[in-house]
């Protein structure tokens, strides 16, 4: 797992040390999600996904060990070719918290008509998904309402909210009435590339390079909530 000791900019997000190389964990054979009909394809130092008509997933894994009171950031830079988005919305990437319940905390959407959207809110528009975007989320994994969770999408904060439970979907204040006892133990995992709710009925493509996930220590520029 990376470690990531110092984040700081002004109004462009967080900041993390970029590599062109592919982290050792994307690439590794047990990463593909059981149940996927397809494994990813390396091409250099991208990864391509894809989902043929009758599909539902192909997507990597990872964090299964990451445990409550712990700060992440993990993010991803993504394009689409014309043509190759989904006409429904699919899953781009998705943090849940495992166990039994399995819950999803946050996901991020793909579809042809809107782009790219986190929860509710446009991140890349549809006209834009053939260039190079960065998608990058910040959270602090939290039981009370000492959590955060934020979004930035080309390093611009689209969604952010503070002082909440984590650890169930947002938005669940503890000090409002959401007292819902979470789980124990707590593990979390955290998906990228392409998972559909049904078979597709298309043929969808997708690259990302630079697919990462960073502990953190030290959290300046906070956004707050947006």
């Amino acid at each position: 797992m990376s470690v990531l000791l110092v984040t700081a900019c002004a109004d462009t997000g967080p900041v993390y040390p970029t590599s062109d190389t592919l982290d050792p964990w994307v690439i590794a054979p047990d990463s593909v999600t059981p149940g996927s009909d397809r494994a990813p394809h390396v091409a250099g130092e991208r990864m391509i996904f894809r989902l043929a008509p009758g599909e539902r997933r192909s997507s990597l894994s990872t964090g299964r060990d990451w445990g409550v009171w712990q700060n992440y950031l993990m993010g991803f830079d993504v394009r689409v070719a014309p043509g190759q988005a989904p006409a429904q919305p699919v899953t781009l990437a998705r943090f849940l918290r495992r166990g039994d319940p399995e819950t999803e905390l946050v996901a991020v959407m793909l579809d042809a008509r809107r782009g790219i959207t986190v929860l509710g809110r446009s991140c890349v528009p549809a006209a834009r998904l053939g260039d190079w975007h960065s998608v990058e989320l910040r959270i602090r994994l939290a039981d009370n309402d000492t959590g955060f969770l934020e979004i930035f999408c080309d390093r611009r904060p689209i969604w952010a909210q503070d002082g909440f439970r984590t650890t169930l979907p947002p938005t669940c204040r503890h000090g409002e009435g959401c007292a819902t006892p979470v789980p124990r133990p707590a593990r979390f995992e955290w998906q990228v590339g392409l998972v559909s709710p049904g078979r597709v009925a298309r043929a969808i493509r997708v690259e990302m390079q630079r697919i990462f996930h960073h502990r953190l220590f030290v959290i300046p520029n906070r956004v707050g909530t947006l």
